[in-house]
């Protein structure tokens, strides 16, 4: 190669490995539109390689991905402390074409949206390491190659991950958690529809939080609401000022069952649920309803 990597090899590339490198920059970032970014950003630095020729694509792409993706996670912490609110990932129907396509290069990722969540709290080389290692099955010298670390500070890295995350991803079946996931979906749709919620409420652990992202655009909580009393006492006072009129579709976003609040043929909210892995319990609720954040959702 004489001048720079062939365009017509860098669109191979690209309709290749597009759909991988969004999904995994995707479940690290919690951002469709930041994942987005960061893969173009990709493609654009493997289009100016000069004379370069790539002999293992996939490895290399994921792990140029991989390094701009820490980039950005290490500035996310200042963006969100200006975020009116609690900040939640971005939620994402799952027949989306772009992303439709990656459920076959996922392990075995099982808490969909609530991973998401968990590995917020993770440091950004945690994030890199559960997710690579945990939703895309990559081994443990692949990983460390990607990040120029040894295999043992990789284990240890995901070992910290684990134990932040917790270990309902990987020690429940996923038959299991859906079953769960579409009982919480189930049993909030009645409360919706009677109006009457103590079987919902009663799903709910002791110390269950709820939490809610408006973006300060809409009007939501802007701190976590903690314990069932007052979540049920919550989801009561809003009820009765008439947030929950509208239409509602049993939904599945990034990876789990949720249930989506339709007006005007517009979304307008999704709940989505953690559940306990010791009392088969909700133990969070996550109610999205930033208009920015829910244009990749439909029914």
């Amino acid at each position: 190669m004489t001048s720079s990597y062939a365009a017509y090899e860098v669109e191979q590339l690209y309709r290749d490995y597009k759909p991988l490198l969004i999904s995994i920059a995707y479940r690290m970032l919690g951002s469709m539109s930041e994942a987005e970014d960061v893969v173009q950003d990709v493609f654009v630095t493997v289009s100016k390689l000069d004379g370069i020729g790539i002999e293992h694509p996939k490895a290399y792409l994921v792990k140029l991905l991989t390094n701009r993706v820490l980039n950005v996670m290490k500035s996310a912490p200042r963006q969100r402390e200006s975020y009116p609110g609690e900040w939640l990932p971005e939620p994402v129907s799952d027949s989306e074409p772009e992303s439709s396509p990656l459920d076959n290069v996922i392990q075995h990722e099982q808490l969909g949206y609530a991973l998401l969540v968990l590995l917020q709290t993770c440091t950004p080389p945690e994030r890199a390491v559960f997710v690579l290692r945990e939703s895309f099955g990559y081994e443990y010298a692949e990983i460390a190659a990607m990040l120029d670390k040894s295999e043992a500070a990789c284990r240890k890295i995901f070992s910290r991950a684990s134990a932040k995350v917790g270990h309902a991803s990987v020690t429940e079946s996923k038959e299991s958690l859906d079953e769960s996931m579409s009982q919480f979906v189930q049993s909030f749709s009645q409360a919706i529809y009677t109006g009457r919620l103590e079987n919902f409420i009663h799903l709910l652990t002791d110390d269950a939080v709820m939490i809610t992202d408006g973006g300060g655009i809409v009007r939501s909580a802007l701190n976590p609401i903690y314990g069932a009393e007052r979540i049920a006492a919550f989801i009561e006072g809003i009820a009765r000022k008439g947030a929950f009129e509208g239409t509602w579709k049993h939904v599945s976003v990034s990876g789990q069952q949720g249930i989506l609040l339709v007006r005007d043929n517009k979304p307008v909210k999704v709940y989505l649920f953690e559940p306990d892995e010791d009392t088969k319990l909700i133990r969070a609720v996550y109610v999205i309803s930033n208009p920015e954040k829910l244009t990749r959702i439909h029914e």
